[in-house]
């Protein structure tokens, strides 16, 4: 994991935590400056470019979040990143934490808060 990803992660901890449900229990971060990233978030907000902008100028690394269920994260990682482990169960308190950034999907688990 580079400073950058690390970053990004730490940024986003509290906001996994809590913007989870029972429906959507994994946590996705898209890198607004990663290629894969932006066309991902291409494909569900058509303005991605213009926050990814906004959110530079103002210091921050540009992200999008959401979070999807355990089937759509699955789909995610099986079509761009197949040789990363599914997703089967959930740990008590954890939240699974998808990051794709520098030309990379990253997988973690972090603690509900």
């Amino acid at each position: 994991m580079t400073p950058r990803q690390a970053d990004i992660l730490d940024h986003h901890r509290d906001l996994a935590s809590f913007g989870t449900t029972p429906n959507a229990p994994v946590f996705v971060i898209l890198d607004l400056e990663d290629s894969a990233g932006f066309e991902i978030a291409s494909c569900l907000q058509s303005n991605c470019a213009d926050k990814r902008d906004e959110i530079k100028s103002a210091g921050s690394y540009p992200a999008f979040t959401l979070a999807l269920s355990i089937k759509d994260a699955n789909a995610l990682l099986a079509h761009g990143w197949p040789a990363l482990k599914k997703i089967e169960t959930i740990p008590e308190g954890m939240v699974p934490v998808i990051l794709i950034s520098e030309e990379r999907c990253l997988s973690v688990l972090t603690k509900r808060e």
